[in-house]
């Protein structure tokens, strides 16, 4: 069958076209592997070139205990290396890694520059994991372990760790945090605080005898109110304390020494006001007792 000349003219263009386009991409194909050849042997030139070699390391970190040198070297950054080959992102993961660094930010400032910057963690408080003795920042991170006799004055955080499982370890200990906050930022000097195992905190101020049920973790600033107005009512006579209870929604039982501790002041508190009323039976003291001066402190 033979085609009519307009179909024969398209047969003969897309022939054609067919050839052009082979013809370039196989061009095309030449070219890309002879420039990859080329920067194949280019990259290692250049990346080992004595222009792109680490010269200079700034290190700012405000640990000043841990010398830029020895911080450097735990970061893996050392003289002479190539600074296309430092990765950024892999080195900030070494130093991570340090319990005690709490955020690390590094950069490189071609041709021969990388920039070091370190935040370390802060103490907030202390707890006591495993039978020993821990720092804890606000994150809830356990980041040192310190010998007890050594232990900076902080807050000791115990209990949370009775939890069977990590997750509700890790959410009291956070919860404890969060009461230790509350309770600095009203001013109150805090030697324990103690979570039992109904997940009720008790405070154990540094500056009282008494012991100080606060409730629940999430009710505190309540209970604060309630104890703040039952400490001021109760002033001439603090140092009778030996219990005081803030767990009521009205009220705030205290118990003395010789347990008859009478009745000082009777009303509701959101008059507001504070009740003393007869004693309420204590828990066991926490197991774990995190120095010998609370030791000292509690039986005193």
């Amino acid at each position: 069958m033979r085609l009519k000349p307009q179909f024969r003219r398209l047969k003969a263009f897309l022939a054609a076209g067919g050839r052009v386009v082979a013809v370039a991409a196989g061009l095309l194909l030449a070219a890309g592997t002879v420039s990859w050849a080329a920067w194949a042997h280019v990259i290692p030139f250049v990346a080992g070139h004595e222009y792109f070699r680490l010269r200079s390391i700034r290190v700012a970190c405000d640990n000043p205990s841990v010398q830029a040198s020895a911080l450097a070297e735990l970061g893996g950054l050392y003289d002479g290396s190539s600074l296309w080959q430092i990765d950024p992102p892999a080195v900030e993961q070494r130093l991570r890694e340090q319990s005690w660094v709490r955020q690390a930010s590094v950069s490189r400032s071609f041709p021969w520059k990388v920039s070091v910057d370190v935040a370390r963690r802060h103490a907030v408080a202390a707890t006591i994991s495993r039978n020993k003795v821990y720092l804890v920042d606000d994150d809830g991170v356990l980041f040192q372990e310190v010998e007890p006799e050594r232990a900076p004055d902080l807050a000791y955080l115990t209990g949370w760790e009775d939890a069977p499982a990590q997750a509700e370890r890790a959410s009291r200990l956070r919860a404890l945090l969060a009461v230790l906050a509350e309770a600095n930022r009203r001013s109150y000097r805090v030697s324990e605080l103690h979570m039992d195992a109904d997940a009720v905190v008790w405070m154990f101020p540094a500056d009282m005898k008494a012991s100080v049920r606060l409730g629940s973790a999430w009710g505190v600033s309540a209970a604060f109110e309630r104890l703040g107005f039952a400490l001021k009512e109760l002033a001439p006579v603090v140092d009778q304390l030996r219990s005081i209870d803030a767990d009521y929604n009205d009220r705030v039982v205290v118990r003395g020494a010789d347990d008859k501790f009478p009745a000082l002041v009777t009303a509701r508190v959101d008059r507001p006001a504070a009740v003393t009323a007869p004693p309420l039976p204590l828990p066991a003291a926490p197991a774990a007792v995190p120095s010998s001066k609370e030791a000292s402190r509690r039986n005193g």
